[in-house]
């Protein structure tokens, strides 16, 4: 099974329950693993018969940055919708968000959703 990975991707945004979240904002970390059939571009070495990893990068930022989400399990599947949209080839997609220094009164490296999903057929 092919893949396109991207790991790590740093996004800021205005997600969180608090209102201080919405206001400020903050770096979220954005991984994603798409599942798709890159038989064709490994054969041909053509770029038209992949998908453009900076597009990958500029639809996950639009996805996080065109609305505020109180829930980063929301922020997620608006990554992987976005990328279902813009990319037709694309059949399933993995989206892991971390949010880290999340105001829990505790110290942590970081909170995160991990959510996956299969494109309907």
């Amino acid at each position: 099974m092919d893949r396109i990975i991207i790991k790590d991707m740093e996004v800021y945004g205005y997600h969180g329950v608090y209102p201080e979240e919405k206001k400020l904002g903050q770096m979220f970390l954005v991984s994603v693993e798409m599942k798709v059939d890159l038989s064709a571009a490994g054969h041909v070495d053509n770029l038209e018969c992949s998908i453009d990893y900076g597009q990958i990068c500029d639809h996950i930022k639009q996805a996080l940055t065109e609305n505020c989400y109180d829930l980063i399990e929301a922020a997620a599947i608006a990554v992987i919708e976005k990328l279902f949209e813009k990319h037709p080839a694309v059949y399933a997609v993995r989206a892991l968000i971390k949010k880290p220094w999340a105001p829990l009164g505790h110290h942590l490296k970081y909170v995160a959703v991990e959510l996956e999903r299969s494109r309907a057929v």
